[in-house]
């Protein structure tokens, strides 16, 4: 894609010399801009001693980029004859296309783009803002200032309220763009242009859809290390789900799969819009790659130290602890009754003396730690007073320092004092130790290195093995299932299709087993046991061909057309006591790429929704951290005397499974429920492959 923000001369088509007409503002924005620029409209005059053209055929040379204010049945003529005059790059803040069901129109477009290689920012978007350059292509306010927050939103008006926020905040943009339906380009499109960006610090995403979710996911994952990507996704509640074809969907959501393949990738996620815009903000104002990883409190009263305690657990963030010394130079000139154990707590009646002093000596310890600095006024307190030394103390330091003033309305104008002196104030501390947790991630994340995909030595017989899946309908048979995982030398209850009962009579002889187990085998048939499609416990020959009979028979009354291939015949496995049951789910997901669900069977999966997900491929040592991850785990591990399963087979099968998913693209989801892990072994009972 050609570069948008390499731009030194723009053209306005239609340009307008009215005042208050969209046209007219993309024409006043454009008035700091250095570069060339061009006024298009039918009826040419010049306006603010820049003169019109009358088409864009007239321009006087090739320019970098045309902004298209026109109505939507203009646009085909006019990108075509910007194709003529070689411009490649064009914004359409036209709308009337898809979001009227205006399909047609909008394929003719991106069939011209794609043809004469044009990128578009399209359509019914507010443009974008390169705030370093002067570049205003929006119809949005110019009097934005210069700072490193980068802003895509696929709503215009989001991006505006954005804007909006964050001048009332003291923030401000490297640059701002709108997508809005992304009919060309898209969030991949633009993270891969800022990925080197100078002047941007931190990302903000507001999405309403994800196209091309594996190269987001790999694209956002490797930017994330270097600049913090905040993201707020919307669409992801229950009435946007989608079944699917297995009992299992019930585990899956779009907004768990969003957050555990968001977390993975090191993104920030939220569906709060207020949290959002906080972590927005500490994100721009703080440098996180040195801060503390400990925190300290600081505060005049119980209650609220107490409560920031438990967030503070919540959030995995350390408390600190004072050595014998450090105690000792914060104790210097505080009262008596004060603590400076963590929290410190300097009593009701501090005054700013006091908060000065505490500071003060906090500056003089070595060993640096996060302050989070709380106040509740009492009517001894002078706030002004203390506000002031917090300031000051903040200038002074490089400490990074939160605060809470509450009892707001006591405070309120010295709230604002402190935001105006660029100190992090919050109305209650539980906001403050979240940010500073995400603060902590980002630094972890960063210093983390990004794994190397896995691999694993594939079959000989691949291509064979896809041919024959291609003859599929719905999904795998019972013996392609096991012929694939026998393949992938996975570990699987083997099954003997069996169609008469002569044969019935040769594999029962053949297996040799106390206890067998028989099922049908159909295309048809996902869930065997439903209509007496599965017979289990069979322990002689005649109660073998029973069986055989009696699962044809129901097929003949309850799925007529049902394709089969008769009936296969298996080794009936016991789970004892030793024996843990493990489910293990792949999906195909519509929202985001390629999941991985790992949990035990049965109540733990179905009632509990005790599961460990990932975004794949991932290595054994991920796999192994799934496991550890459920709730169950010391269940797999040892419990009252019974020895734990052996993790090593169970790791590798679920390793191996996941190749076989990558591998095979028909394959929509995996559903293994159960694999039978034992202290010896672990072995598939049931596997279905959906198509």
């Amino acid at each position: 894609m050609i570069n948008f923000f390499d731009i030194n001369s723009v053209a306005i088509i239609w340009a307008s010399e009215v005042e208050w007409k969209i046209w007219n503002t993309l024409v006043n924005n454009l008035v700091n801009f250095s570069g060339n620029k061009y006024w298009v409209n039918p009826r040419w005059w010049t306006y603010k001693e820049i003169d019109f053209y009358k088409s864009i055929s007239l321009l006087p040379e090739i320019i970098d980029v045309a902004v298209f204010a026109i109505k939507s049945d203009l646009v085909e003529k006019s990108l075509i004859e910007a194709w003529e005059k070689w411009i490649k790059r064009v914004i359409i803040i036209s709308a009337w296309f898809k979001e009227i069901w205006n399909i047609e129109l909008e394929n003719r477009l991106k069939e011209i783009s794609k043809q004469y290689g044009i990128s578009l920012l399209w359509p019914n978007c507010l443009g974008y803002f390169d705030v370093y350059n002067d570049l205003n292509l929006s119809f949005w306010t110019k009097d934005i200032k210069k700072w490193n927050i980068w802003i895509i939103s696929q709503s215009w008006a989001m991006a505006v309220a954005l804007t909006d926020w964050a001048n009332k905040n003291n923030l401000w943009f490297s640059k701002i763009i709108s997508m809005w339906n992304k009919a060309w380009i898209d969030e991949v499109d633009l993270l891969l242009e800022l990925e080197s960006d100078e002047k941007t610090k931190v990302i903000a995403l507001y999405l309403e859809s994800l196209e091309k979710w594996e190269l987001f996911y790999e694209v956002a994952r490797r930017i994330s290390k270097s600049k913090p990507i905040i993201i707020i996704k919307s669409w992801v509640s229950a009435l946007w789900q989608k079944a699917a074809v297995s009992h299992t969907w019930a585990l899956s959501s779009d907004s768990k799969i969003l957050k555990t393949a968001f977390f993975h990738s090191g993104l920030h996620s939220t569906n709060s819009l207020g949290d959002f815009f906080s972590m927005i903000e500490i994100f721009s104002k703080v440098d996180y790659k040195d801060i503390p990883e400990e925190l300290a409190i600081i505060t005049n009263a119980w209650w609220p130290w107490v409560i920031s305690t438990d967030h503070c657990e919540f959030n995995d963030v350390v408390l600190t602890q004072f050595s014998t010394n450090e105690k000792e130079a914060l104790k210097t000139n505080l009262s008596s009754s004060a603590s400076v154990s963590n929290p410190i707590d300097i009593i009701w009646d501090a005054t700013s003396q006091t908060y000065e002093q505490i500071l003060n000596n906090f500056s003089k310890i070595v060993k640096k730690r996060a302050i989070l600095l709380l106040l509740t006024p009492q009517s001894v307190t002078d706030v002004d007073n203390i506000a002031g030394s917090i300031c000051k103390y903040n200038i002074e330091n490089n400490d990074l320092l939160f605060v809470s003033f509450m009892w707001w309305n006591l405070v309120d104008s010295w709230i604002e004092i402190l935001k105006k002196a660029w100190v992090k104030h919050f109305n209650f501390p539980e906001k403050a130790i979240f940010l500073y947790s995400l603060l902590l991630k980002q630094k972890k994340w960063e210093l983390e290195e990004i794994k190397k995909s896995p691999k694993l030595e594939l079959p000989k017989n691949i291509e064979l093995l896809k041919e024959k899946i291609s003859s599929q309908e719905k999904f795998c048979s019972n013996y392609l299932t096991n012929e694939i995982l026998e393949s992938f030398d996975i570990n699987y209850s083997k099954e003997i299709l069996v169609n008469s009962i002569q044969e019935v009579e040769d594999v029962f002889l053949k297996l040799n087993s106390p206890l067998l187990a028989a099922r049908i085998s159909s295309p048809d048939i996902p869930h065997k046991s439903d209509v007496w499609w599965v017979v289990l416990n069979i322990s002689w020959l005649e109660e073998a061909k029973n069986a055989y009979k009696k699962i044809l028979e129901n097929i003949s009354k309850n799925c007529k057309d049902a394709k089969i291939s008769w009936v296969t015949l298996s080794k009936m496995l016991v789970k004892d006591r030793t024996t843990q049951e493990i489910f293990v789910w792949f999906k195909r997901d519509n929202s985001f790429w390629n999941i991985i669900f790992v949990g035990l069977g049965w109540l733990y999966v179905n009632i509990f929704e005790d599961v460990s997900m990932r975004v794949w491929l991932v290595s054994k040592d991920e796999i192994m951290l799934m496991l550890k991850e459920l709730i169950s785990f010391p269940i797999l591990a040892w419990t009252r005397w019974i020895s734990g399963i052996n993790f090593d087979s169970l790791v590798d099968m679920i390793f191996k499974l996941q190749f076989v998913f990558k591998e095979f693209k028909s394959i929509s989801e995996i559903d293994i429920n159960p694999i039978f892990s034992s202290s010896f072994e672990s072995i598939i009972v049931d596997a279905k492959f959906y198509l």
